[in-house]
């Protein structure tokens, strides 16, 4: 089941021409930071984000990027260290250099830097539903790694961005390894959990 779904997603994503990628991945950047993350951070705070760099025509963050670099907001990229394990987090300094990751050549990743743990963790997906639970890639790196973070801090708040497309009409199927995501951040709407 969750093949097939992953397979009709993955379709759709990669009908995107790269210009849709662009406008989409901006409206949804901009939503997210005019109305989902006022709600969530208070500035000069000390907390830290994750971002990811896209891959597949998946939401670029380049937007929310930008503006976190404008308004001096810590964030990290994650880095596969090896398969079946959480991923780990290496702070966005400004000599921070990227490579192809070994496992998965689309994947770009910090090659080292300062690691750390995100209070918040933003992240890509293939599909969700109205219950915001998550349908990725396959690989189980972000439910592991949510998992994780929540074993070292209760707090952490997790933010899918999506394409409205990848909005489910059917509840997705799960199993007891999938973390459902605090909040979904589409070109129009917010998802939120509570």
């Amino acid at each position: 089941m969750k093949s097939e779904l992953r397979k009709i997603f993955k379709e759709k994503r990669r009908a995107l021409k790269a210009e849709e990628v662009t406008k989409k991945s901006a409206e949804i950047c901009q939503n997210f930071i005019t109305n989902l993350l006022p709600k969530i951070y208070q500035n000069n705070s000390e907390k830290i984000f994750s971002l990811y760099l896209e891959a597949a025509n998946e939401v670029s963050t380049e937007v929310i990027k930008e503006n976190f670099l404008e308004n001096k907001i810590l964030f990290s990229y994650p880095k596969i260290i090896q398969k079946n394990h959480p991923l780990e987090f290496i702070l966005a300094e400004e000599n921070l250099r990227f490579a192809t990751n070994q496992f998965y050549p689309k994947i770009s990743e910090p090659i080292n830097g300062k690691k750390i743990l995100p209070d918040f963790l933003i992240l890509p997906l293939l599909a969700f539903d109205d219950n915001l639970s998550r349908l990725g890639m396959g690989g189980g790196f972000f439910d592991r790694t949510i998992k994780f973070l929540k074993n070292h801090n209760s707090e952490i708040i997790t933010i899918g961005l999506a394409y409205e497309f990848q909005r489910s009409e059917k509840t997705l199927p799960i199993d007891n390894t999938d973390q459902k995501l605090d909040f979904i951040v589409t070109e129009k709407s917010i998802f939120s959990a509570t």
